[in-house]
């Protein structure tokens, strides 16, 4: 090393640095010794810059330090901007795009695992949030490749869990919408999903292990993830499997009208299923992030215990948070649109509530807005 700088007296503090394979001595010192333009130029980090180290001080000792973090990447204004690689203290290690200090753009998520770094994540960021499309790897050994939303699955992609294989929609987390389910034992389903259940119309095909293909059908109604009403089928032979060939027929119907019993009592099912049906909005696109607010203040000034639910007879005290009144008319109506009862123990969410404003409170139609207002 170079000699150390003298001239700074007791009050200097000095540290060693290596800059472009140099060694320097940085002032670190009081100021009487820095001006104000050395002691900004010393501290700004601006461009691409080697590692930095975070640490903080170990309590119950003067000269102890523990690191915290460490950062090695591009910087602007003196926030992780462009490429950079930062890994905290217990080694979660991320690698890839940063804008303004947050993770945004494509980049990679290592998380550590019985001394082994291991990938949990790869693919499209924003706001520090996977959203866009990639890919999770989750600790049990599932994984999910699709279409991300503010760190949560939304939109379409493919589940492959120990559980099976889904590929579809996916909404808010959830399978929901139109989907495909390979099963262990090789059964198949293609229908729709509401909240990870099979929910509507959906067709099941029954794998027989002996004669390895699938042998029978159901073609009908779904709800809350067990068949309600439809048809029993058995699959024409699978010129393939040899054994596919051999009859074993379903017994014969019985019922008197059969074609007429099934298509009334689907037509009940999916009045009676319409409600939970009913195609799902994400809040952030039926409201603005004004209104959003305004609806979340409102909910937490009632819900003060924190508990995520508010009863029915705050309700309407909620509603006066955000300028709107309700007649015992529309809270009939409201509770019959959510599938709630009127009575004391009912209780609703952010999301119903939020859906009861909608509800409420309408999008005006666009013909009937002022003409002179522009969107």
């Amino acid at each position: 090393f170079p000699p150390r700088p003298s001239g700074t007296g007791p009050a200097g503090l000095h540290r060693r640095a290596h800059l472009g394979g140099q060694c320097l001595w940085l002032a670190m010192a009081t100021d009487d010794v820095m001006d104000s333009a050395t002691r900004d130029w010393t501290s700004r980090k601006e461009g691409p810059r080697r590692t930095i180290y975070f640490t903080k001080k170990l309590p119950g000792s003067a000269n102890s330090y523990a690191r915290t973090g460490q950062y090695l990447g591009d910087w602007k204004a003196n926030q992780y901007d462009g490429k950079g690689t930062f890994e905290s203290a217990n080694c979660t290690r991320y690698v890839g795009d940063w804008v303004a200090g947050k993770r945004e753009g494509s980049g990679t998520l290592w998380v550590k695992v019985k001394d082994e770094l291991r990938k949990r994540y790869v693919g499209q960021w924003s706001e520090n949030h996977p959203h866009g499309r990639g890919v999770y790897y989750y600790p049990n050994g599932d994984h999910y490749s699709g279409e991300w939303k503010k760190g949560v699955r939304h939109g379409a992609g493919t589940l492959q869990a120990k559980a099976g294989v889904y590929e579809g929609a996916f909404f808010n987390n959830k399978k929901h919408g139109f989907g495909v389910l390979d099963l262990p034992n090789g059964d198949h389903f293609e229908g729709m999903f509401v909240e990870d259940m099979k929910e509507g119309e959906g067709v099941y095909f029954y794998f027989d292990k002996d004669r390895k293909t699938h042998t029978k059908r159901y073609d009908g109604e779904w709800v809350d993830g067990v068949p309600k009403c439809g048809y029993y089928t058995e699959m024409p032979p699978d010129a393939l499997v040899p054994a596919s060939r051999l009859p074993e027929p379903l017994p014969p119907v019985e019922l008197a009208a059969p074609e007429l019993v099934i298509s009334d009592r689907l037509a009940e099912i999916r009045r009676d299923r319409a409600h939970v049906r009913a195609e799902r909005v994400p809040l952030d696109e039926h409201f603005t992030p004004e209104e959003l607010e305004a609806l979340r203040v409102a909910f937490g000034r009632v819900d003060v215990d924190e508990t995520g639910e508010i009863s029915l007879e705050e309700l309407p005290r909620a509603f006066e948070q955000v300028g709107m009144e309700t007649t015992d008319e529309e809270l009939a109506r409201l509770l019959e649109h959510l599938n709630k009862r009127n009575e004391p123990e009912t209780t609703l969410t952010f999301a119903e509530f939020s859906q009861a404003a909608d509800f409420l409170a309408p999008l005006e139609d666009q013909d009937d807005a002022d003409p002179a207002y522009e969107f």
